[in-house]
């Protein structure tokens, strides 16, 4: 009885080794998984940024007047008056 309740518990300890181990090992998987959304997230970040950056830039008055310069769009328009019919 003894030694059956020996070889039971030595069973017990190397499946908990075996499933401490593959803990560990998916662990170690996971952080490398975590460490690579990160580097991307770093990266949408950054393009992000720019593309605020781009889009503040066109939708500024300077952008336009110099697009307007660009495609000679420098005749000023004039105002356009509409006659009132039935006063004079």
């Amino acid at each position: 009885m003894k030694e059956l309740f020996q070889q039971f518990l030595g069973l017990i300890f190397i499946v908990l080794i075996v499933a401490n181990v593959i803990f560990f090992l998916n662990g170690m998987h996971l952080s490398n998984e975590i460490n690579k959304f990160e580097s991307q997230i770093q990266l949408l970040k950054k393009s992000n940024a720019d593309l605020e950056k781009k889009a503040y830039q066109t939708e500024s008055l300077l952008y336009a007047a110099s697009m307007a310069a660009k495609l000679q769009f420098t005749k000023k328009s004039a105002p356009i008056y509409l006659k009132m019919y039935g006063k004079n």
